[in-house]
């Protein structure tokens, strides 16, 4: 692939980066298509609150965590879980990227064990022209819906916009595609997840709202606590308790725009010893109150990705 010898931002890109240069919203829903100069650059110490998918499609980038440095180049598909500083750029002149900001559907977390690079960050470099085409295809057409939808900005004035839900939707299923594609790739060359995690992941997702521990999750995976807590983050890259959380508070913000049921109610029902608790985590992970995000689902005028 060539590169521009004195590559500049393009103007849709520089657009972009001003206006993304703030910290997303843990529950905004935001994709880009960058090309960007050797001048680019982000850095966030502390993370942001939402999942983060980058895929290089051309050029060269870098991702510093610490001392640690990994090199971006065509083919390299990056899942940074929320938290996880972030301080990435262009390595010389030029680098063409693909990303969203994103949280996971609840049947996505079995899929978020990519192989980590660096703690927090997860990695996987796909070889096949099959899978960078197909890769390349699923995050032009998920932007693209991105922007239907409002959630990204766009100068396209002829983009007919479609429905909000139903062009989210069709977002979030471009973004399960990417990472299928690159769940699919590493398993032709590694094994599929430890059977014990597996069985774990598959419980505390079927239920969410049922009492685990981890003892009775190690009683279930037939092993130590402390060797099923090991390769569970090992493998899933977070641990038990936390994606718990995740599916719970997933599935209340589920409650939330489907039903009438009380914030209390609906704390009882995903598992949260009280609704205080549930709104001071609901808070954390989508930015907002639980009685705003059911507004905000309710009144399409509100924003809420």
């Amino acid at each position: 692939m060539t590169e521009p010898a004195d590559f500049e931002h393009d103007l849709a890109t520089q657009v972009l980066i001003e206006l993304y240069s703030e910290i997303p919203p843990p529950s905004k829903l935001v994709t880009g298509h960058f090309h960007s100069g050797g001048d680019y650059r982000v850095v966030r110490p502390d993370g942001v609150g939402s999942w983060y998918l980058l895929y290089t499609a051309s050029g060269t980038g870098r991702y510093v965590i610490g001392q640690n440095t990994l090199t971006l180049r065509h083919g390299d598909v990056v899942l940074v879980s929320p938290g996880t500083p972030h301080d990435y750029g262009t390595v010389g002149t030029y680098w063409e990227s693909w990303w969203a900001h994103f949280q996971p559907r609840r049947e996505w977390h079995s899929w978020l064990s990519l192989p980590q690079a660096m703690p927090g960050l997860s990695y996987v470099r796909l070889t096949r022209s099959s899978e960078t085409d197909r890769v390349v295809s699923a995050f032009d057409r998920l932007h693209r819906d991105a922007q239907r939808a409002g959630l990204s900005p766009t100068g396209d004035t002829e983009l007919h916009l479609l429905e909000k839900s139903v062009a989210t939707e069709l977002t979030m299923n471009g973004i399960e595609e990417v990472l299928l594609t690159a769940v699919a790739s590493l398993r032709r060359e590694t094994q599929h997840l430890d059977a014990r995690v597996h069985l774990v992941l598959e419980a505390i997702t079927a239920d969410p709202a049922r009492p685990h521990t981890l003892t009775s999750l190690a009683g279930l995976a037939q092993v130590s606590v402390s060797r099923l807590a090991h390769l569970f983050k090992e493998q899933v890259g977070d641990s038990i308790m936390n994606v718990v959380l995740a599916l719970r508070l997933q599935r209340a913000a589920e409650l939330l725009g489907a039903t009438d049921m009380s914030v209390a109610q609906i704390a009882a029902a995903v598992g949260f010893d009280s609704p205080h608790y549930l709104s001071r985590q609901f808070g954390r992970r989508y930015g907002m109150s639980p009685t705003a995000h059911r507004a905000a689902v309710r009144n399409p005028e509100l924003e809420l990705y």
